[in-house]
């Protein structure tokens, strides 16, 4: 299962040279995380109030390959890996066309609200991952 959405560059997303800052691009991907946890049915308000979780970064690995500038399209594309008990690995990547820009991966792990603590991502999001 995956997402895509579109962004257009805007000024406050890009440095004095008119190229897109490098950790906006965590953003653009924290962005098409959401989003696709929403398409499946589980929007980040749900899980916390119905289950209890948020979903904290782990891990990070991204590969800067070209810049995105000013105005230019860029389209955000995330799709699921794998997933453990309590952690999700996403793959994710910002284009422009079909020239990849940044690719990433991403892990998340299910945490407790309470307690701030790993904990199993509930079986219902399990069945749809």
């Amino acid at each position: 299962m995956g997402h895509r959405f579109n962004h257009l560059v805007i000024y406050q997303d890009t440095d004095a040279e008119g190229v897109v800052y490098y950790a906006n691009y965590l953003g653009y991907f924290e962005r098409g995380r959401m989003e696709l946890l929403r398409s499946m049915g589980f929007p980040m308000k749900k899980l916390k109030q119905d289950f209890g979780i948020v979903f904290a970064i782990r891990k990070v690995e991204c590969d800067y390959l070209a810049p995105a500038m000013l105005e230019d399209e860029i389209t955000i594309e995330t799709e699921i890996t794998e997933h453990t008990m309590a952690t999700v690995n996403f793959y994710q990547k910002a284009l422009r066309g079909e020239q990849l820009l940044v690719a990433a991966k991403i892990q998340a792990c299910s945490i407790d609200i309470n307690k701030f603590r790993p904990v199993r991502i509930p079986q219902k999001l399990i069945d749809k991952l």
